[in-house]
């Protein structure tokens, strides 16, 4: 039994860095940002050239180069194939701004009222058509 406990230890101690790889390898893949916009890596350090015709590949590749994001371009004559240019960009441009909603008065119920843009200017739209709207009592 107590072979049996040791084994299975052993095996658990050998296996975790290489889950430990896989789930930081997945997490860098996650975070490569793939844009078609060349407006989104202006300012970023331009790494290298790469292509593939799968995105997960094309993302280790981006994380190989050390880069953290992808301009695409797609072939006409190979409508399988991503061409990319891998970019480094600084911390604030690699990453979406992350938005929040503003802490705007509080809902009768204590919970904080969600925001909601001012009404489109101009004439409000027309009523609906009779019998489309549910009866009410």
């Amino acid at each position: 039994m107590a072979l049996r406990v040791a084994i299975a230890v052993a095996i658990v101690l050998l296996a975790a860095p290489a889950a430990f790889a896989q789930n930081a390898t997945r997490m860098a893949m996650a975070r490569v940002r793939l844009t078609t916009d060349p407006k989104v890596p202006v300012g970023c350090t331009t790494l290298g050239t790469i292509d593939d015709t799968s995105v997960k590949d094309l993302r280790r590749k981006v994380i190989r180069l050390g880069g953290d994001t992808a301009l695409l371009s797609f072939p006409p004559d190979d409508l399988e194939r991503m061409n990319a240019v891998v970019f480094r960009c600084p911390a604030s441009a690699a990453a979406p701004a992350a938005t929040r909603p503003s802490a705007g008065p509080s809902a009768p119920n204590g919970a904080a009222a969600t925001h909601m843009p001012p009404p489109p200017s101009g004439s409000p739209p027309p009523p609906p058509p009779p019998g489309s709207a549910p009866a009410t009592k």
